[in-house]
């Protein structure tokens, strides 16, 4: 048995076995298997490991081949390594059912047409990304079907509410492949999930960062009972370095809502004037004496923000999933 031990990431899991990509060798990734010990004692989660984790694999002199028939190095996983994200499911009285570790962002696609920008749904999709502390670069795709001086005027409306908020606002067209070179600086060297609504173009993008990249990258409509399908999830490297989360099958924003949402806590503009509120335990919904209200009253918070945050908080209240299927919210 080979002593050499390497450090890489899981790209793939089903059958109990994972493929591991250990940047610097050959082109293609180690099949592994679990060392026994990583099977046993108490679990905290249904897998002990899953897609994106970061793993340490001694390599065998052995061969096997995958799912695909590819022939693939073999290895066994001895150590996973801690997670600096873990999205999934929590089940009350079971083991957590984890399905991608260690994203860092996620790129929000939104057309500019067919279908229309809908900013109360990008809304929707940066309180999801900001309940996980995760970061959120905001792709608006298919400027190729606007005239210069409508692309530029929506543009400029979007790119007015969100780059203040920290948001960073890219424009592209998979047709045209423009602003493909600006997605490819911010997805390098991170662990990217597209996410966005049927037809917006994902995976279009996702082929135009990389030639050759073809993904299923699953439409965004159900979330909270909706399908998880964890051996679906696999990473893809980008030469240019990083990996894209892809999910067939999967509904991608059922990834990211792992916890109860603290909605004021992810509206960047509310968080410098909640602390001024009359009431610790203020909504920004109809108590006397809210900064909050007063903020949008003045103009200092944008009044499609709040009026999102109010449909939201709303749906909470009703105890609706924050994203739910796309005919639904408007």
């Amino acid at each position: 048995m080979s002593t050499e031990i390497f450090t890489g990431t899981v790209l793939k899991a089903a059958g109990g076995f994972y493929e591991v990509d250990v940047p610097g060798h050959d082109d293609s990734p180690f099949l592994c298997s679990l060392r026994g010990v990583l099977k046993k004692g108490r679990k905290v989660s249904t897998q002990p490991v899953v897609v994106g984790d970061n793993v340490r694999i001694r390599a065998l002199e052995t061969s096997g081949a995958n799912a695909k028939g590819d022939l693939l190095s073999e290895g066994h996983i001895e150590e996973v390594l801690p997670r600096r994200t873990q999205l999934g499911r929590s089940r009350f009285g079971k083991t957590n059912q984890i399905t991608v570790s260690n994203l860092d962002q996620v790129a929000i696609v939104m057309s500019l047409r067919d279908p229309d920008i809908n900013l109360h749904r990008l809304d929707r999709f940066l309180v999801l990304a900001e309940s996980n502390e995760l970061g959120a670069v905001i792709c608006l795709n298919k400027t190729d079907l606007l005239k210069k001086r409508e692309l530029k005027k929506e543009v400029d409306a979007v790119r007015k509410i969100y780059e203040p908020l920290g948001y960073t606002v890219l424009t592209a067209s998979a047709e045209t492949d423009d602003g493909i070179k600006e997605l490819r600086k911010v997805l390098k060297n991170k662990t990217s999930a597209f996410i966005g609504s049927s037809g917006v173009g994902k995976s279009s993008l996702a082929c135009a960062v990389q030639p050759g990249l073809h993904l299923w990258i699953g439409d965004v409509m159900d979330i909270g009972k909706g399908r998880h399908t964890t051996t679906d999830v696999s990473l893809h490297p980008l030469k240019f370095g990083g990996y894209i989360v892809d999910t067939p099958g999967v509904k991608t924003v059922a990834l990211l809502e792992v916890r109860e949402v603290v909605l004021p806590q992810c509206f960047p503009e509310m968080r410098q004037f909640e602390q001024e509120c009359r009431f610790n335990n203020c909504t920004h919904d109809h108590e006397p004496g809210c900064a909050v209200r007063e903020a949008v009253e003045g103009e200092k918070i944008v009044a499609s923000r709040y009026e999102s945050y109010q449909k939201m908080l709303a749906d909470q209240k009703a105890h609706k999933p924050i994203y739910e299927k796309e005919g639904n919210s408007k």
